[in-house]
């Protein structure tokens, strides 16, 4: 696996101009993928997600669709959506910023995001790396093999506004770092509380 351990500057190009990722976030609406940020997974989550990679270091946003519904705290409720067929009903969700290694897949259980281990060595220093999406190979999880390695990007979430994401049991998700709705690393597939259990069907993003 790859050393992690490098600073992230937390800036994006728009244009020809340097900005802060806070400065940058709310409003960049979606281009399905129009330069700058023309990086693709090359799978599911490109339908949304937009980013762009420099030096080895992933930034870019990671896009929700609102259900039409709110919570009882009147907290709009939001999902991933496929911003490629609703353009007009995608907004920023977290900001992203990731870093490429390799991960080992541990397998899925339904409801949740497929499994990965990283060795915590190999993880950044800085808090709220916590979901691991893979490169190319399958469009979703149910074409990866449980004990192998793939390619792919350890990603910290930034989340820009408040809403609840309808994932599983729901997540009320605040601005600030984002440590628990995408979360899917352990250090072992065996310290995952799924091992020995099935790969279902359900929420891969």
């Amino acid at each position: 696996m790859r050393n992690l351990r490098k600073p992230l500057v937390g800036l994006f190009l728009v244009g020809a101009l340097l900005v802060p990722a806070t400065a940058a976030a709310g409003g960049y609406e979606w281009r399905d993928h129009a330069a700058p940020f023309t990086f693709e997974f090359g799978n599911h989550i490109d339908t949304h997600q937009q980013s762009l990679v420099e030096d080895g270091h992933l930034e870019g946003f990671l896009y929700i669709t609102p259900t039409g519904e709110v919570n009882d705290q009147s907290v709009l409720i939001a999902k991933h959506g496929d911003c490629t067929k609703n353009p007009e009903d995608c907004t920023v969700g977290w900001v992203l910023h990731g870093l490429p290694t390799t991960a080992t897949y541990c397998g899925h259980r339904m409801g949740e995001h497929p499994a990965w281990a990283i060795d915590p060595g190999d993880m950044p220093r800085q808090r709220g790396f916590t979901h691991f999406h893979w490169m190319n190979e399958s469009d979703h999880h149910d074409g990866l093999m449980a004990g192998h390695e793939y390619d792919g990007y350890v990603l910290k979430l930034t989340a820009v506004t408040t809403f609840e994401f309808n994932h599983h049991n729901g997540f009320l998700v605040e601005p600030g770092i984002d440590f628990d709705t995408h979360a899917n690393i352990f250090p072992t597939c065996d310290d995952w509380p799924g091992s020995g259990g099935g790969d279902g069907d359900g929420h891969d993003h």
